[in-house]
């Protein structure tokens, strides 16, 4: 309802807020032996000053920590020329969270590797989004979107051992591999709200308006994945954005934060300033 969503709006505002500390403090991260947590420590500043505190425990995961699924460790160094990985959302006091993925160069730039793979996470994303801006859209056909652009950048890079159909066909899947979760989970009261929900209220479910549900695709390159090329081995990439359905199609509550190559590292530019 309205008040409902002036909370999402407020939750994602407040985490932005978070993330632009982040950015500022990323040269303090550098220099500490456990930088990962120097970034955690700035996002729960923001998030107990402002709201009720994290809306989950935050992953600031740089490096070749990026590819592990949900690290919460946040013990490792923040080191120049890596990327470091940042899942968190700020809890408003009535209990709703914003939930955002940004994967920020710590030195500000990103490489050529980097930025080729970080445009296949985007361009995922934006084929996710407008999938589900058509009509009778599955929460599921999000999902499939996302994977169809995973897929075709992983043939065209030598990585995918078989074709796109091959791999996106049920008895396939070779390509998560390196994208192993879903794409979208709804978003609300909690982090993943309404999870236990039947599959067909869920899963199967057509978007309706007033649904808030998060769009996540990503690349994992673990460093030790032998049967990769080297230039990608230790690079993971997750983008995720809140996005809210309507009559008049889906807005991206957290497209305030920058989300493109050249929008990231103009913001880096800005903040560090």
């Amino acid at each position: 309802d309205a008040f409902e969503l002036e909370e999402m709006v407020r939750a994602v505002e407040v985490t932005k807020a978070g993330f632009e500390d982040i950015i500022r403090i990323l040269p303090r991260a550098v220099g500490h032996r456990r930088g990962e947590r120097v970034i955690e420590g700035a996002f729960r500043a923001v998030a107990r000053e402002e709201g009720n505190g994290e809306g989950y425990e935050t992953i600031a995961a740089s490096g070749d920590h990026a590819n592990t699924l949900h690290w919460i460790d946040n013990d490792g160094e923040v080191r120049e020329g890596d990327l470091v990985l940042v899942d968190a959302g700020v809890e408003v006091d009535s209990l709703y969270t914003a939930d955002i993925t940004r994967t920020l160069p710590v030195n500000g730039r990103f490489t050529e590797v980097q930025a080729r793979v970080y445009q296949a996470v985007l361009d995922a994303c934006e084929a996710a989004l407008a999938r589900a801006n058509q009509p009778g859209c599955r929460f599921k056909d999000v999902h499939d979107a996302a994977m169809g652009v995973i897929a075709a950048r992983l043939h065209e890079w030598g990585i995918l051992p078989v074709t796109p159909e091959e791999s996106l066909a049920s008895e396939g899947q070779q390509h998560r591999r390196w994208m192993p979760h879903g794409t979208s989970h709804h978003l609300g009261l909690d982090v993943h709200d309404c999870a236990q929900a039947k599959a067909e209220l869920y899963m199967w479910a057509e978007l309706e308006p007033g649904m808030v549900f998060t769009i996540e695709p990503a690349l994992y390159f673990k460093e030790e994945d032998m049967s990769i090329p080297e230039e990608y081995r230790g690079i993971g990439i997750r983008l995720e954005d809140d996005v809210l359905c309507t009559e008049d199609g889906n807005v991206n509550l957290s497209a305030a934060l920058p989300r493109t190559v050249e929008g990231i590292e103009e913001w880096m530019a800005k903040l560090a300033k």
